[in-house]
């Protein structure tokens, strides 16, 4: 026993020896192979906060909206950004049921024609009821063409209404459902709605007097009865956008009818990715506060403003980005933009908040570009919507040193020409946010984390 206690008392004193050397060796370690390297070549990483930026709110580039993943559709009187107004005009395919084709088309007895469009997101209020037409189109679609926002679908429809309803958008959470994040403190909308309008019956004799070459194939039949335009009626107050899931989830026009006393027959006509699509959106900001300023690049707001529907974007301009191109032996690490969500005009309880923001360089020409920060990944570039701080952050670290060498070697196209800030999914959701702009208090930030060799 002895013997095994003074084992362990020389260990001890041992350990406590060794720990007591290197202990007084610690002030020496940082400096181990100093003496190796030349003076100059000493590595510095720094940081350094940008501020001095510009920033102006700019109404948005005429955005592309044929073949939306959803199409948008009602008027909504937003309290910060104005009015938009967002409907559309859609084809119709044969469905893919011979039994129902063959029995619809030997003289059944007719119900109904009825237009069905399914929903399960709202923005604005469930109050205001949406007062919506439908008008059969007069001229072709075309799924290959380019269509724009401000494109002029009531004038490519014919004069006479084909069916009206005024409907009050719902929102119902499905309280048995997790899949969509729901919350009582955070509701979503995950329950689908059914918006039913009935057509008259001058289109439903329209569709029924095809002949049977007609109802054999698409191409004929799109060229027979060319689609429908839904248009949202105007409103002075409240209202609502409508996310309409015109291909995911089954959105429809239906013939119902029976041939005898006690069946029911439905006979579906698809919307589908064969079907051309096309949302026309309209804004009008007379009203706003930021009204006064929108499109000037003389005069910096406190805040600036994006929108979804080919609203509103921004126009950042950081004089300072490439004056760094005089530096010698350097290597930005990290340039991280950061923007701050204004949180009285864009409560994120009561409007949804733009998940993710785009961030895009501006070349010589005027034409912008996606950075090549992009191409490391979604999440070295950012732009997603932070909860936790409400910010918007984007990596420009690998832009930036683009920038600094574009200046060195004189290449203009790449210079530093500035960025524009928009919302992602422009033509297929509605949303809005507010920042803080370049004047406030808060402002917008770049923070630089460089690499120097001395």
């Amino acid at each position: 026993m002895k013997t095994e206690n003074a084992t362990k008392y020389k260990l001890v004193i041992g350990f406590a020896w060794m720990i007591i050397t290197l202990w007084s060796c610690t002030n020496d370690i940082s400096d181990i192979g100093k003496d190796l390297l030349l003076p100059d070549d000493l590595v510095q990483v720094r940081k350094y906060t940008e501020k001095s930026i510009n920033a102006y709110t700019l109404t948005d580039g005429n955005q592309r909206t044929d073949e939306p993943t959803y199409n948008l559709l009602g008027t909504y009187n937003d309290p910060t950004f104005g009015k938009v107004t967002a409907d559309f005009a859609c084809q119709f395919r044969l469905s893919a049921y011979p039994d129902s084709l063959k029995a619809v088309s030997k003289n059944p007895q007719i119900d109904s024609l009825v237009l069905v469009l399914l929903y399960k997101e709202v923005y604005g209020d469930t109050l205001t009821p949406q007062h919506l037409k439908v008008y059969e189109l007069a001229s072709t679609l075309d799924i290959n063409q380019k269509y724009y926002q401000d494109v002029d679908l009531k004038s490519m429809s014919k004069g006479e209404l084909v069916g009206e309803k005024y409907y009050t958008p719902k929102f119902k959470l499905d309280s048995l459902s997790t899949d969509y994040g729901s919350t009582k403190a955070d509701p979503k909308d995950t329950t689908v709605q059914e918006i039913r309008i009935k057509l008259n019956q001058t289109l439903l004799n329209k569709l029924m007097a095809a002949d049977s070459l007609t109802w054999s194939d698409n191409d004929k039949f799109i060229k027979y009865f060319k689609g429908l335009y839904v248009e949202a009626g105007d409103l002075n107050q409240g209202g609502a956008i409508m996310k309409v899931n015109t291909v995911a989830s089954g959105s429809n026009m239906a013939i119902h009818f029976h041939t005898n006393k006690t069946d029911s027959l439905v006979y579906i006509y698809n919307i589908n990715e064969n079907s051309a699509r096309i949302n026309r959106f309209a804004h009008d900001y007379s009203k706003t506060s930021f009204a006064e300023h929108l499109n000037k690049t003389d005069v910096q707001d406190s805040l600036i403003y994006l929108q979804t529907t080919g609203g509103l974007r921004t126009k950042i301009f950081i004089p300072n980005l490439d004056n760094w191109a005089d530096s010698t032996n350097l290597a930005i690490n990290k340039a991280e933009l950061i923007f701050k969500v204004d949180p009285t005009l864009s409560d994120t309880t009561k409007f949804i908040p733009a998940g993710q923001l785009v961030l895009t360089a501006i070349d010589s020409l005027g034409n912008d570009y996606l950075p090549s920060d992009v191409a490391f990944s979604q999440v070295y570039y950012g732009g997603t919507y932070n909860k936790t701080d409400q910010t918007y952050r984007f990596n420009i670290a690998k832009h930036m040193l683009e920038a600094l060498n574009a200046k060195r070697l004189d290449k203009k196209k790449f210079r530093n020409y500035g960025f524009y800030l928009s919302t992602a999914f422009r033509s297929s959701e509605y949303r809005r946010i507010v920042l803080k702009g370049a004047t406030s208090k808060t402002g917008i930030k770049l923070d630089i984390v460089y690499s120097k060799v001395k």
